[in-house]
């Protein structure tokens, strides 16, 4: 039967575990000296070698013919504990398990010693997952076990686990494996396993991994099944296969950005969409590449090194980084990164076209003139600093005017403002405003059209004055009952609804909607 390669391959030996030298150096001396604590609590992120080390520790403390403070993997107890038919090995998953009665079950058992090996061993794994009553019925047995019992814990969320439990075990810290690491890892294994794989797929796999080798060793068992294996797994094999986005599509994205190219942009976007890529992820990777410019800008001497190390573009994408760095300022960077953010956010929590929304996004970075955040007017004189200094400001051409004979000034005419309509005369600002509004905030599509609008109460009507898309839009049957049923359940009051078209809202409704509350 087949077998995964990160169990295929999982270490056997405290030689074996990738990039936790600092640990397993320290636990080869604890057992070649017969130094072994009666508690430890490994901690740290998934992949990184937590459940191996205990399992490398259990068959080290029981081994027959260690060697060096490893196991030697050949002795009865050692298979045994490989094969998991080691009855004096317990590994529990806390998960599953995190009952008071599943803990003192446990407790019952540490008085009985070991039928067959040395120490009786229990593995905890993602032992945070234990009640509060489950922890504070272990602590006594943790405290002080018999000397024949050895407890390993294992967690990926330290923060979550008691004082009183962290401060009874000798802890350790599994740390990310280093991306290199992980390259010369995949690289072995793929060469045992008959794997064709390129180079520059190994480190695109390594950087994906997150530090996690059985994340690393996983994505390699994804892209090699069912291919030929007479075929090399190629760079773009591995990103058709895992749906990345092209990093060279995000370089040309921000050059376009940079031109304020707006056709150029949302066309680079419509092609990651007709790909079937995921528009969450594909910003999730914009805000790194942000992330990176910004810090390739505090580089100044080796920015260009620091990006080309971080990503993988091709010859042509990588001739346009020097002109990005320089492109953008610091201020607009971090608007981009906020916009960005805030869009992903949204997108989570609203139910949306997702392309609509990004498209809207993308607009907003080719032209800051199109927000007044704050942000954005920073980056706006940024960018206008930026280029005062390198003089691309276009000096304006002021033509001398031709001399002219005086002429003779007509009498001016004092325009007389407008009389109020009639049909205006007895409507007043709808007092109920704020509430409505209030009552629409999760209402995504029409929100801001009201909130934008001016709503007057006359009689048993609600008059509603906006622009012309507005009346558009609102007026269609489904947003107008939206609005009804918000008047009706602020008011407790049946109104009858009219949408109107008025060019300038101010002469209508002159209040700002802040001082509504005021009414």
């Amino acid at each position: 039967m087949y077998q995964a390669l990160y169990r295929k391959w999982r270490s056997r030996t405290f030689d074996e575990i990738v990039g936790q030298c600092h640990i397993t150096s320290v636990l080869k001396k604890q057992t070649a000296e017969d130094r072994v604590s009666h508690a430890y609590l490994f901690c740290g992120t998934r992949g990184t070698g937590k459940t191996s080390s205990a399992k490398i520790l259990a068959k080290a403390v029981n081994c027959e013919n260690p060697v060096e403070g490893n196991p030697c993997n050949e002795c009865y107890c050692c298979r045994s504990i490989d094969n998991a038919t080691a009855t004096d090995v317990l590994e529990i998953d806390a998960a599953s398990n995190n009952r008071v009665a599943d803990v003192r079950e446990l407790i019952d058992e540490v008085v009985y010693p070991p039928s067959i090996l040395k120490k009786r061993v229990y593995i905890i794994n993602e032992v945070h997952m234990l009640s509060d009553s489950a922890f504070n019925a272990l602590l006594k047995t943790l405290e002080e076990p018999p000397e024949y019992v050895l407890f390993i814990l294992a967690t990926t969320e330290l923060n979550q686990l008691p004082a009183t439990i962290i401060s009874r075990c000798m802890r350790f810290d599994f740390r990310r494996i280093e991306p290199d690491s992980l390259a010369a890892l995949l690289k072995n294994v793929s060469e045992k396993e008959n794997i064709l794989i390129a180079d520059d797929a190994i480190l695109l796999i390594s950087k994906l991994a997150d530090g996690s080798a059985r994340d690393a060793l996983s994505l390699l068992d994804a892209c090699s099944a069912g291919r030929d294996k007479n075929i090399a797994i190629s760079f773009s094999d591995i990103q058709t296969q895992l749906g990345i986005t092209n990093n060279d599509t995000i370089i040309y994205l921000f050059d376009a950005i940079s031109n304020k190219n707006i056709a150029e942009a949302l066309s680079l976007l419509s092609q990651v969409h007709k790909s079937s890529k995921d528009l969450n992820v594909f910003m999730i990777d914009l805000i790194a590449f942000v992330r990176d410019l910004l810090i390739a800008k505090s580089l100044p001497s080796s920015s260009e090194a620091y990006l080309k190390e971080q990503f993988f573009f091709s010859s042509l994408a990588s001739e346009k980084i020097s002109g990005l760095i320089k492109a953008f300022t610091t201020e607009t960077l971090l608007y981009f990164s906020s916009v960005l953010e805030e869009s992903l956010n949204s997108v989570s929590r609203f139910t949306v076209n997702k392309k609509t929304f990004f498209e809207l996004t993308i607009i907003k970075l080719c032209d800051l003139t199109l927000s007044e955040n704050p942000k954005a007017l920073l980056a706006r004189i940024s960018d206008l600093e930026k280029r005062l200094s390198e003089g691309n400001l276009t000096p304006v051409v002021t033509q001398t005017p031709e001399k002219q004979a005086p002429k003779v000034e007509e009498p001016k005419i004092i325009p007389i403002p407008n009389p109020i309509i009639k049909s205006q005369q007895n409507e007043k600002p709808f007092a109920a405003f704020p509430e409505v509004l209030e009552e629409l905030k999760e209402q995504v599509s029409i929100y801001p059209l009201v909130k934008m609008s001016r709503m007057y109460e006359k009689g048993n009507e609600v008059i509603i004055y906006t622009d012309k898309l507005g009346k558009m839009l609102l007026t269609q049957d489904s947003n107008k009952e939206l609005i009804e049923n918000a008047v009706k359940s602020t008011t407790g009051k049946a109104y009858n609804l009219i949408i109107k078209e008025k060019t300038s809202l101010d002469e209508v409704y002159p209040l700002p909607i802040d001082e509504l509350n005021n009414i």
